[in-house]
């Protein structure tokens, strides 16, 4: 986690619970001025407040340079010396899913960024779409796959017409975490499959990093998520929760150095390590009937 110049120009927001609505919080040990990690005393979720307001923070995420270079506050400045592990990280998870019996049919991912994932996964759907804010991602996730890409969710018909939609590291972005899930549920066909993946909050690693757990990444992460709370926002967005996804990602080494503060040479680039725990992931349908 890096400290970041605060604008005197943006949009601080005081806020509720954004799962809950719940107004009494308590206090941790975790801020970046004047950001701040509270968790909600009713429904458990880590969450920021003060945070910067969501009209603010599209700006980020509509930027050409989110996924390249980002503006030294937001984004990726190590995206592209991401790609391979990225790519690694999202064969296991479509692995996975598969073996879990959720792959075929109609993939709708949603903040494909330049398209990775949906690359991976042409042998396992018949038909790909994303969504994607950044219009020089999207332009790039529609050459690398001929994937349909979309720059909202509300581009698109509000009706059932994908069996999986998949979301990883976007929840944590969320402003109304509740009524996105409900916006994918909306989507989905009968018996398809929503997967979420977000950081871990209650991973071994952020235990140990404490305050510089990369993943309290001021200002865009807003909400932090567990193996309780992840599975509580799909339920109260009218969900029934199928399974955890296991979610063991891939980071570059020189990646997980810099974490650490230290600089690797650049062969660490190419060497990929994987970390379990990380990442929070869970499959949800549908409520049954009864």
């Amino acid at each position: 986690m890096k400290d970041i110049d605060v604008n005197s120009e943006w949009l601080i927001e005081d806020t509720a619970c954004p799962m809950c609505g719940g107004t009494e919080a308590g206090e941790t040990p975790y801020s970046q001025p004047p950001f701040k990690v509270k968790c909600c005393k009713s429904c458990t979720l880590s969450f920021l407040s003060p945070r910067l307001a969501a009209e603010e923070a599209n700006r980020f995420y509509q930027s050409d340079t989110y996924f390249s270079g980002g503006d030294g506050i937001s984004g990726y400045d190590d995206y592209a010396v991401q790609e391979q592990s990225l790519r690694a990280t999202f064969r296991k998870l479509l692995d996975t899913i598969e073996a879990q019996g959720a792959t075929g049919g109609s993939l709708l991912e949603v903040g494909c960024g330049p398209g990775y994932l949906l690359d991976e996964a042409r042998d396992q759907f018949d038909t790909l779409s994303g969504v994607e804010l950044s219009a020089s991602a999207a332009k790039s996730a529609r050459q690398r796959t001929s994937a349909r890409i979309y720059l909202s969710i509300d581009e698109i018909e509000d009706a059932p017409a994908f069996d999986c939609i998949v979301a990883t590291h976007v929840i944590e972005h969320i402003y109304e975490p509740v009524a996105f899930v409900e916006s994918l549920a909306k989507r989905l066909k009968p018996g398809g499959s929503i997967i979420l993946a977000a950081p871990h909050m209650g991973s071994i690693f952020r235990r140990i990093m404490g305050r510089h757990w990369p993943s309290f990444k001021y200002p865009e992460h807003i909400s932090f998520f567990d193996e309780k709370t992840l599975p509580d926002l799909f339920r109260r967005a009218g969900l029934d929760v199928v399974e955890r996804v296991p979610y063991p990602h891939v980071f570059p080494l020189s990646l997980v150095l810099a974490k650490f503060g230290l600089r690797g040479p650049r062969w660490t680039d190419r060497i990929n390590v994987t970390l379990p725990a990380t990442t929070i992931s869970f499959r949800a349908q549908h409520r049954s009937n009864g």
